[in-house]
């Protein structure tokens, strides 16, 4: 009986050393790798959420000035991960900014920004106002023969102390030919060109490979003017409602040489879409929306090419309305017949031009120096109405002034959006630095490696797409 006893005795405990083996093997492998496993988790977590507060270090600047979501200098202490992780032994933590801000990026953020603001702005409507203007401009024929008598009407301008025993003759022949009521108006038409002439306010407009050279004295030059203007109008570009929000932002959100505007209510400093003053943003004015328009890395050559555009769109709208007033055509007929017999008199009657060919001429210098008195009060903040025409000024109202700032939203459509866009970028990069929009870091515990990568959900979005 005792020996059944012991039998029975030892092969219970072999049957705990094998139950305690495998206890002791899933203490040591599952229930230690268990742990190990929750130390990775935790670890994981404390770098997530890291690179969570490193992402909301996104440039103020950057958003406030320009709408744009983008990470710049960061100042991380680790405080998140280290709290998080302080019951581990040998952690440590590091992070790199990825994805460096391009002109995909920067477009998909200006259109998110856009949404609820760009239609919030006037529609597009300069685009159709100069195609009105050149519906009046069909033919320059009529003034073919301007060189011709041009010369001696200039010649009389530079040389007018010259000729008062001549100017006796032609001013009594005027009144001999009941002409006598245009005298004045003639005496006020030539100041105005020999003023505008000394200023020396012949301008050159200048595009890719062609150009254009727009001079006062020489009328037939607004063919090639508006033969360019075609060119742009008729070019290859994106549909204009993709273009809408992208142009406005582009239109109203970057510096240009104008510093102030005047409104009813005073001087108002220039400012941003959401009414930040550039003043805020650059220690100096800029002028960068000349540049979005131009591109040259010269500042002078950008506001000198992109005034000469605005001299010529003005030029085109102020010619087409003076068309079609009636009076502006009457007083031009009139100092036209004058000037006719200026001509025949200077000359000893051996040239004689048709009142009618230098009429034309006359609405086309009057429109020239309406055009730069024009342009000159757009640089300088002033309002000036789109179309002199008074059926169409009580038409639209106050709709009708235009600042300058409404011709680059015209001006921009005909910008490639990949240089528009990479213009954009260069002044961004210049104002808040190179940004980032994503973070890839990475946790170590005892030597392993644990990666977290992050990017703004806006540009992860576009990415999906």
């Amino acid at each position: 009986m005792r020996r059944k006893w012991t039998g029975r005795h030892g092969a219970i405990t072999l049957f705990l050393c094998i139950i305690l083996s495998a206890l002791i093997v899933l203490e040591t492998v599952f229930v230690a790798g268990s742990y190990r496993r929750k130390q990775e988790v935790e670890l994981t977590e404390a770098t997530s959420h890291q690179v969570e507060q490193i992402m909301s270090q996104f440039d103020r600047d950057a958003l406030n000035w320009y709408g744009i979501y983008g990470i710049g200098e960061v100042k991380a202490d680790h405080a998140i991960f280290e709290r998080m992780t302080c019951d581990l032994t040998d952690t440590s933590f590091e992070y790199q900014l990825t994805d460096e801000m391009d002109e995909e990026d920067i477009e998909t953020s200006v259109m998110d920004y856009m949404k609820l603001r760009g239609f919030a702005f006037e529609g597009d409507m300069i685009l159709d106002r100069i195609n009105t203007s050149l519906s009046f401009i069909e033919s320059m024929d009529e003034v073919s023969s301007v060189s011709e008598w041009m010369p001696t009407f200039q010649e009389y301008l530079s040389k007018k102390d010259d000729f008062s025993f001549t100017g006796i003759a032609f001013r009594l022949s005027c009144e001999l030919s009941g002409l006598g009521d245009y005298l004045d108006s003639f005496d006020e038409f030539s100041d105005s060109v020999a003023d505008m002439w000394e200023r020396d306010s012949s301008a050159s407009l200048q595009a890719g490979d062609s150009s254009a050279l727009v001079s006062m004295f020489d009328p037939s030059g607004l063919q090639s003017v508006t033969s360019m203007f075609d060119k742009y109008i008729d070019a290859d570009t994106p549909n204009l409602l993709d273009r809408f929000l992208l142009n406005e932002y582009a239109s109203y959100s970057f510096d240009s040489r104008v510093k102030t505007y005047e409104t009813d209510d005073g001087q108002e400093e220039e400012s941003n879409i959401v009414g930040t003053p550039f003043s805020d943003m650059h220690d100096e004015q800029k002028c960068d929306l000349e540049y979005l328009l131009i591109g040259s890395d010269s500042e002078s050559t950008n506001k000198f090419l992109s005034f000469d555009l605005i001299l010529v769109t003005r030029l085109l709208l102020d010619f087409g309305a003076f068309l079609m007033d009636d009076e502006k055509m009457a007083v031009a007929m009139g100092i036209a017949e004058v000037m006719s017999v200026l001509i025949a008199v200077l000359s000893l009657g051996f040239v004689i031009v048709d009142p009618t060919v230098i009429q034309y001429t006359i609405i086309f210098m009057m429109a020239f120096i309406q055009a730069v008195m024009d342009s000159t009060d757009l640089i300088s903040g002033k309002s000036v109405t789109l179309f002199y025409n008074d059926s169409v000024s009580d038409t639209m109202g106050d709709f009708s002034d235009t600042w300058y700032r409404d011709y680059y939203r015209v001006f921009l459509l005909f910008v490639p959006k990949d240089k528009l866009l990479s213009r954009m970028n260069q002044i961004i990069r210049r104002d808040c630095g190179t940004l980032y929009t994503g973070v890839s870091a990475q946790g170590y515990l005892r030597g392993d490696g644990y990666q977290v990568e992050r990017r703004f959900e806006l540009y992860e979005s576009r990415d999906e797409t």
